[in-house]
């Protein structure tokens, strides 16, 4: 995708945004949903300006929490997670699926929350995507590698409905 592309794209997202969210009483479906594709748009145009140019993403910092920040400066070089001499890895991905069976895909997100003591965040669920955000917002899907020599250096990660998934996409029409 270009990036005059992806930017007429993100720019039609934060309007819609903006237009949802100065509503009085704005729906839970739909703030995900609009809040979602602002969040791939925002993905897309970062990916079309790093396939361009090999920069990167312009929204990387945005969100960075502040207090880990603070953290970071206060532990100095010392800190493992932030030697300089650290391997650093990153997980690009993206995976789909198919909710066949919306009860009880809802009843089970239900249940995860319940036992991670989440369960007061649980809002009425309205859709799969918002669902997932939930539990994936409130576990710690790396969880098991974390106690094996791994720090988590951070999460940057969007849910959103898709038409279609990857097996059911074209290559060529994926690409675009």
């Amino acid at each position: 995708m270009s990036i005059p592309a992806a930017l007429n794209e993100l720019v039609a997202a934060l309007t819609e945004h903006a237009k949802v969210m100065a509503e009085r009483e704005v729906a839970p479906q739909k703030a995900v949903d609009v809040i979602e594709r602002v969040r791939v748009t925002a993905a897309r145009y970062s990916d079309a300006t790093f396939d361009s140019s090999g920069w990167g993403s312009p929204f990387s910092d945005l969100f960075e929490d502040e207090d880990q920040v603070e953290d970071m400066e206060e532990d100095g070089p010392g800190d493992d997670a932030a030697s300089a001499d650290a391997e650093r890895i990153s997980i690009t991905g993206r995976w789909d699926f198919v909710v066949t069976d919306r009860e009880q895909w809802f009843a089970h997100v239900t249940r995860e929350l319940d036992d991670l003591g989440a369960g007061d965040c649980i809002v009425e669920l309205n859709s799969a995507a918002q669902a997932m955000h939930e539990l994936l917002t409130h576990d710690d899907p790396f969880r098991g590698h974390t106690r094996h020599g791994l720090t988590d250096g951070g999460q940057d990660w969007m849910i959103e409905q898709i038409p279609k998934t990857l097996s059911e996409t074209p290559d060529e029409e994926y690409r675009d």
